[in-house]
């Protein structure tokens, strides 16, 4: 707990610098209807309209609000988010529609968004790898089911093959099942090693009530370190599990709520370890238009410790404003290691409301500022301040249809009470949380 004090101190005062005050924020892109006082009628019908593609019961499984009682204006606003966060709509809206009789219909609207791609070759870009020359094929709502279907291919830095196929709600309540395969080979980015990469993972998971969730994702994962010196060959059985609680009103871009991850994933097989991640999130309104989000990522690593699994500070989701380690890097300096504990504030301002789409730009463009900060080390007594690092920028959202938003901002790294003199740009998909 001290220790957690000392990173929110730290980046605190990080923050309290003139250059990084008074930076920019974000708010939700959904309003709901407003009820007249004294308004309110008995609900006889739900009416759902904006439907192309989208089976309708898709939708009614959403709806939790009952027929024949006085329409709840809080459960109406739940359901439309509920809908919203399906990732199938640019915009869920509802409202009432009142009858001779005195009682009225609700009506849910919504705007279908564009969920597939056609087939496309275009270059692509990851942080720790390169560019490369991806064709890519992604139906978001496959047979109007709100199933997921993904095949991915790349050639360059990575020469890459993904198949994605995902049910949220394959059986029951909630029950969801998803398949994914990958075979991959790549340069390491600071190891002089090429990988190859075989992976099967099945994951079901179940939602218990609204804001709890189970996950259970079996995996094989075969990987291969191929260097001029040498090869290292490991195979491994990965049962994870992994526990949620999530309490955001909009998944893509909360305005309030938290969502608790906890993660067990055991490497079984010979060199075994087990890796135990905890995430935690916190997301305010502070205004009309600004949102402040808050998140601690922490990981513990037990048993087997090789170099070849060593995380690393300075990418995109964990200290931004840090270049990448290159082939020249030393592994046992400050920003290298096994176990480790970061955070990020981020205040977010949409300048583009959802409600005005421009350009195709329908769910809103972003504006943020943002200050890193976290500790890392090869084990959890090396942990100490003296090895903290943090960075501090800005950055833009920009969404896209399919795949939510790109991620593009800039920073400076900050250790020893000093910030870099260079700054480092950094490229990724959706929110860093």
């Amino acid at each position: 707990m001290v220790l957690t004090c000392n990173f929110l101190k730290k980046i605190s005062n990080i923050f309290a610098r003139p250059v990084y005050s008074g930076l920019f924020l974000f708010c939700t892109f959904i309003s709901s209807n407003r009820i007249e006082a004294n308004y309110y009628p008995t609900i006889i019908n739900i009416e759902v309209i904006g439907l192309d593609k989208t089976k309708r019961y898709i939708i009614d499984r959403e709806i939790l609000h009952p027929l024949n009682s006085q329409i709840d204006s809080t459960l109406a606003d739940l359901d439309r988010n509920r809908i919203f966060n399906l990732g199938l709509f640019d915009n869920v809206a509802w409202r009432l529609v009142p009858l001779e009789s005195g009682d009225a219909n609700l009506q849910f609207i919504m705007i279908e968004s564009i969920n597939r791609t056609p087939p496309l070759i275009f270059p692509s870009y990851e942080e720790d790898k390169g560019w490369s020359l991806t064709g890519l094929l992604i139906v978001n709502n496959f047979q109007g089911k709100n199933r997921t279907f993904k095949i991915e291919g790349s050639t360059g830095a990575q020469d890459r093959i993904e198949i994605l196929f995902d049910d949220p709600w394959i059986f029951g309540d909630h029950i969801s099942l998803s398949f994914y395969s990958e075979y991959n080979t790549y340069e390491h980015l600071f190891l002089n090693s090429f990988v190859n990469v075989k992976k099967l993972k099945l994951s079901a998971g179940r939602w218990y009530g609204e804001k709890i969730k189970l996950r259970f994702s079996p995996a094989l994962l075969k990987k291969i370190f191929n260097s001029s010196e040498d090869t290292l060959s490991y195979s491994y059985l990965i049962p994870e599990l992994e526990f949620k609680i999530d309490t955001r009103d909009i998944f893509w871009n909360p305005e309030k709520g938290i969502r608790v991850i906890q993660s067990v994933k055991p490497m079984l097989g010979e060199n075994q370890f087990y890796i135990w991640n905890q995430s935690f999130s916190f997301y305010k309104s502070i205004n009309k238009n600004m949102t402040l989000g808050l998140n601690a990522v922490l990981q513990h690593k037990f048993g087997y410790k090789s170099d070849v699994w060593i995380s690393y500070f300075g990418n995109s989701f964990n200290i931004r404003g840090w270049d990448l380690p290159g082939k020249k890097s030393v592994l046992d300096n400050y920003r290298f290691g096994h176990e480790y504990i970061h955070s990020s504030i981020e205040f977010r301002r949409l300048i583009l409301s959802k409600s005005k789409p421009r350009l195709g730009l329908s769910k809103g463009l972003c504006l943020v500022a943002f200050v890193d900060g976290g500790i890392i080390g090869r084990t959890w007594r090396e942990i100490n301040k003296d090895t903290f690092i943090g960075g501090a920028g800005f950055g833009i959202r920009i969404p896209i249809p399919v795949i939510q938003s790109i991620r593009i901002d800039v920073g400076w790294g900050y250790k020893d009470e000093k910030f870099n003199k260079n700054y480092a740009f950094h490229l990724a998909i959706g929110q860093k949380f």
